[in-house]
């Protein structure tokens, strides 16, 4: 099912190399500040109140409802396009430790990938503001989202695998990613809800980012996910997961000489 090339296999045998690490870019980042990571939380929190009013406001959305609905997307919006983004230097940032020690490829993106899921983590707290200032009542379903993290993060990781090699090797392609990802926002019922669109709806059932996050939102909103959104989201982790697993164990030897 998953990812078969064996240096990914030997990054996950190997926590240490990604997860401590990761968390050491963190402290980095943020060493000579007071609240750290909290900022993002901060800044995010501010974005998701003033935005989530505003647009509740031009769509006419009840804000209990519609407030919800726009934190959820926007901070797992925030997770998977963070770590794309930063996937496209997911070699080149570390450029140096790769031409002087021979590491799985796959730990450097489980670094990025150790980092952005600790700023989601401090970004749920937002999340359960937002919760319980809409009254959101907390469902069984809830858990089931956790699971669902799961199959998103195998899609997440395997994209950013391939974004990174690509990248590596055409280095023209990191503005491209970018502009892709910001237009995929707007194209992605994030801000705006798929009935909005009236008999146009196919427009986001073609779209698996958002499948990706509507199999998680769902059950924190205390739905159920529907079928299609399950088939997306696990066909998509498969073919992204094989595509990866090519390319790495193809490309895996050139890589530190495309640096």
């Amino acid at each position: 099912m998953a990812i078969t090339s064996n240096d990914i296999f030997e990054a996950l045998q190997k926590p240490s190399l990604w997860w401590h690490f990761g968390i050491q870019d963190i402290k980095l980042r943020y060493r000579r500040s007071i609240i750290g990571p909290w900022w993002l939380t901060i800044s995010t929190g501010i974005m998701v109140a003033s935005l989530g009013f505003l647009w509740s406001k031009i769509f006419g959305n009840d804000i209990a409802s519609y407030l919800p609905y726009y934190a959820i997307g926007q901070i797992f919006w925030n997770w998977m396009s963070g770590q794309i983004t930063e996937s496209c230097s997911g070699f080149s940032q570390f450029e140096g430790i790769i031409k002087q020690v021979k590491l799985p490829f796959f730990a450097y993106i489980l670094r990025i990938f150790t980092r952005n899921t600790i700023i989601l983590l401090h970004n749920s707290v937002v999340l359960i503001l937002v919760f319980l200032y809409c009254n959101k009542a907390i469902s069984v379903l809830m858990l089931l989202a956790i699971f669902n993290l799961f199959i998103v993060s195998l899609s997440i990781l395997s994209a950013s695998l391939i974004v990174a090699i690509l990248c590596t090797r055409y280095r023209d392609l990191t503005p491209v990613i970018a502009s892709i990802l910001q237009i995929l926002f707007f194209f992605s019922p994030i801000l705006w809800e798929p009935s909005s669109l009236r008999g146009k709806s196919y427009i986001a059932q073609i779209n698996p980012i958002y499948h990706w996050i509507e199999v998680i939102r769902e059950p924190l909103l205390g739905n159920m996910p529907s079928a299609l959104s399950f088939y997306v989201a696990i066909g998509s982790a498969l073919v992204l997961s094989v595509v990866a697993s090519v390319l790495l164990s193809r490309f895996k030897n050139r890589i530190a000489y495309w640096l």
